[in-house]
């Protein structure tokens, strides 16, 4: 035995073995196979969908879900935004907000309950629901552009009509009748309730709004009043010349909300070269019925109306508590059974515009 076998032995070292390593790499190799193949079948039979175990990487991401948002219409801030909520939401797909309008709609109204429940501050919640409602506002107006209207022949029965003399008179009424020699309207009524008589052949123009509430204008002249199969109606001609109103801003919602208003007196004094405004409210307050509102305003009817141009306080109540307003009338038309008065916001917080926001488009 040679001087190195010797040391080997001493120390206690083996001679290297090929096969004894083949050996063990066969056993080792054997062995994380088995444990493999054990941590399969156990996940197979655990009963776990097959879709949760092949869920696929990279599904969500910056970019795929804005271009996603650009696709559906949405501008790059609008996109940055949603994109925020989505991912504190949990949202793997972009898919799943933007493949329908009701699915973006049951997006935003789960993040604007995230806001409600999770904003630091009132100032921060009431800020992102601000801009939350700014972008679903811009979509509802993409949305109801829609085909334009042409005609009156295109017009459906019971389309409320606003009727506009050549003397600046406003009146209310409701298309009943749309025959292809006439429109027959529902006669605009007196103070006694009795029915108007416009001289036959007066020039009116005629406002009206379409069901995804984009408003029009057209010229007609009355043809007097007609019975028709036992009803007073007002023939009015037919028009071609329709022009489209400057678009609402904020979409409105159909309502039945009782509400009080008090007719608001402003004064104006110079003092010291500046102009002093006071504000006067008077203590008679007048029960109305909202009948639509907006975060831009709204339309009441009432037994008492008070004139176009004339300001207003408005007290109403959306289901979490009274709010308040200040408002001018825009315009005011007469009904079978009262009045109705169109409003115009101008002085509102921030806080009631959101929560009408959410009358608007049911996230309250």
């Amino acid at each position: 035995m040679n001087g190195r076998a010797l040391l080997a032995q001493a120390l206690g070292w083996k001679e290297y073995d090929p096969t004894q390593t083949l050996v063990f790499g066969i056993i080792f190799g054997g062995l994380v196979l088995a444990i493999i193949v054990y941590n399969l079948v156990k996940k197979l039979n655990s009963g776990t969908p097959a879709a949760a175990r092949t869920r696929p990487a990279g599904t969500f991401s910056h970019g795929s879900f804005r271009r996603k948002a650009y696709e559906a219409g949405f501008s790059e801030g609008e996109a940055a935004f949603l994109d925020t909520y989505a991912r504190k939401l949990g949202v793997t797909n972009p898919q799943s907000i933007f493949g329908s309008r009701t699915a973006v709609d049951s997006f935003m109204r789960n993040a604007f309950k995230y806001i409600e429940r999770h904003a630091d501050t009132e100032e921060t919640a009431q800020e992102q629901k601000r801009m939350l409602f700014s972008i679903r506002e811009a979509l509802a107006l993409r949305v109801n552009a829609g085909s334009p209207v042409r005609s009156t022949r295109q017009l459906s029965v019971k389309t409320p009509l606003s009727i506009v003399t050549s003397r600046e008179a406003h009146y209310s009424s409701i298309l009943a009748l749309n025959e292809s020699r006439a429109l027959y309207v529902e006669p605009a009524l007196d103070a006694f309730g009795d029915p108007i008589k416009f001289p036959r052949g007066s020039k009116v123009s005629v406002y009206f709004y379409t069901g995804n509430h984009v408003g029009y204008s057209f010229p007609s002249r009355v043809g007097g009043l007609v019975d028709v199969d036992g009803r007073l109606l007002m023939a009015m001609s037919h028009s071609d010349a329709i022009k489209p109103l400057p678009s609402r801003r904020h979409q409105r919602r159909d309502a039945r909300l009782a509400c009080r208003f008090q007719l608001v007196h402003v004064h104006a004094a110079r003092d010291r070269g500046k102009v002093v405004k006071t504000v006067q409210v008077e203590k008679a307050a007048v029960a109305g019925i909202i009948v639509d509102l907006s975060a831009g305003g709204l339309s009441l009817q009432t037994m008492s109306p008070v004139a176009a141009g004339d300001f207003i306080k408005l007290e109403f109540d959306l289901g979490s508590g009274s709010r308040s307003a200040y408002a001018t009338v825009i315009r005011t038309g007469r009904l079978r059974n009262g009045s109705t008065m169109h409003a115009k916001f101008v002085k509102i917080s921030a806080k009631t515009v959101n929560e009408i926001m959410a009358f608007v488009y049911g996230y309250d």
